[in-house]
């Protein structure tokens, strides 16, 4: 029987992460495999063991009918301009979801997405395409998100908020009730968002303030 090949884009600690979050979700789907990684800045996984095989750059990357590309690049500008590269060559990609995360109903995930362990998403909410949602992330009701959004580790993102497309938030970052984070916004680790954020801004702190008026 031929196998379905995954291969991860990036190499780095996060594409190691997803190299293993991978072998999770394959012990239950046997007619998938993970040939390997693509990236532009090393040739092997160096000290690191037990990893699949690093095919190619990305840059040398061709696409081929029965391979998917799992998107292992965190931060969210370096993820938009890889992946728009390789869907520009026709390259197709794969939506990870861990088997222990939660997916409740009515819940809307795009293309790409990467859904890492223990993550929560509750009911009637929307993730957009390529997605990062770390470890442990919890997503409440009628959320709304944006594309190629990060979330890092053990965020929390209550009800009816609204993340622009290319958001990124730190470790432990909490988005308070109907908050609306614009494109592009910056929230530091551990930080409390308990009003609007414009486009572009990073935030830190609690209650998050602009770094400009955080010091």
């Amino acid at each position: 029987m031929s196998l379905n090949k995954l291969i991860i884009v990036g190499a780095g600690s996060f594409g190691r992460e997803v190299h293993q979050w991978l072998e999770d979700w394959i012990v239950f789907n046997p007619d998938w495999s993970i040939a390997g990684f693509i990236d532009d800045t090393k040739s092997d996984m160096g000290e690191f063991r037990n990893y699949s095989p690093i095919l190619s750059s990305i840059e040398s990357y061709q696409p081929s009918a029965d391979e998917y590309l799992v998107c292992a690049i965190a931060t969210p500008a370096g993820k938009k301009a890889v992946v728009n590269k390789l869907l520009g060559r026709g390259a197709q990609f794969f939506t990870l979801i861990h088997p222990t995360a939660i997916v409740g109903k009515n819940v809307i995930i795009g293309e790409g997405t990467v859904i890492c362990p223990y993550a929560i998403l509750s009911v009637d909410l929307e993730v957009g395409a390529f997605a990062t949602i770390n470890s442990a992330c919890t997503i409440a009701h009628d959320v709304r998100m944006g594309r190629f959004v990060t979330l890092s580790l053990q965020c929390d993102i209550t009800g009816g908020v609204i993340l622009g497309d290319e958001v990124f938030l730190g470790s432990r970052a909490s988005v308070l009730p109907k908050v609306h984070v614009g494109h592009k916004a910056c929230i530091g680790a551990g930080s409390v968002v308990n009003r609007s954020v414009a486009p572009g801004l990073t935030v830190v702190g609690v209650p998050a303030r602009s770094i400009e008026h955080a010091v």
